[in-house]
This record gives structure tokens, sequence and C-alpha cells, in this order.
């Protein structure tokens, strides 16, 4: 059974828009959340209805406490650190993230990576949600949820949903 390790970016965009289920669904396997995780996403700015899914996906993954020594100045956070370090060590199949250094380093440890706006993509490439669907909800993410990307990530992002039957 592959082993998938979340980050906090990707879940809590996914909460903010009721897909946090793309996570089970595409990628199946055992999921993992480290303790520091969980405290960063369960904030007091999400609202009731993001709590209340996020506890509802955290009650199907598997929490972690794995407390380690990190640099204090790195260019990750720490948690960003300790979720890698784990992951690595785990030999995790999938780390779910949206940090671009953290991606970056994921690959470079030979990790599979996909973040939130590869899991509309693969979502609607696989029909868990349709193309309008994950457009709009990229959008939603945009206008009222400060997700940043790139304009050229976005234009990448909304041409493959384009071209999707």
């Amino acid at each position: 059974m592959s082993i998938v390790v979340c980050d906090a970016s990707p879940l809590i965009f996914l909460a903010k828009l009721d897909q946090l289920d793309l996570i089970p669904s595409l990628l199946g396997g055992r999921i993992f959340v480290l303790r520091c995780v969980v405290k960063e996403i369960l904030s007091a700015s999400a609202t009731p209805g993001e709590n209340s899914r996020m506890n509802a996906f955290l009650k199907g993954s598997k929490i972690v406490d794995f407390e380690e020594p990190t640099p204090p100045a790195g260019a990750l956070s720490r948690s960003d650190q300790l979720t890698l370090k784990w992951a690595v060590r785990k030999k995790a199949d999938w780390i779910v993230a949206d940090e671009r250094l953290l991606r970056r380093v994921a690959i470079s440890e030979g990790l599979s990576v996909i973040g939130f706006l590869g899991l509309l993509v693969e979502g609607a490439r696989r029909g868990s949600l349709t193309a309008v669907a994950a457009k709009q909800a990229i959008n939603e993410s945009v206008s009222r949820h400060q997700c940043r990307i790139s304009v050229a990530l976005y234009q990448r992002v909304m041409a493959e949903l384009e071209s999707l039957p």
C-alpha cells in the first residue's frame, strides 16, 4: 500500500473547496499528516466548515508525531523540513505539497510530488470532477482564498483543463 504524506497548503485549499476527497481517491494508500502540519491546518482563521471538513479528513489519516532537530534558519519552514525528512525516511510514494522549494527537494530525493492544482487537474482528467468545476475551483481559490500562483502557471493549468473532454 502506498504512503502519501500531506503538507499544509494543499489541505487548506482543498478544505476551502470541499475537495479533500481528491487525495484518497486519486492517490490511494495510507495518508499521513505530521502533527506540526495538523497544528497549521486547524487554525483559528479557518471557518467552522473548513475545520469540520479537515477533521473528517484527518480521521481517515494517520497523524504522526515526529520531532527532530532542524536548522534554525533554513529556507524551508520547520514544518516543511519535518514533513520532507519523514517522507524521505519512510520512502513515501507521494508528497502532497505546494511550496516550490519543498517540491524541488522532494523530487531530488526521489519522491513523487503533487500539489493543489495538480490534484484538481488529475481529478478532472479521471472524472472525479469536471474540467469546468476544476477551473471554477482554481478561480475561486485565486480570487477568494489568496491562492498565489504565477500567471504562466495559471494559463498552463487552464489550457490543460480546456484540452480535456
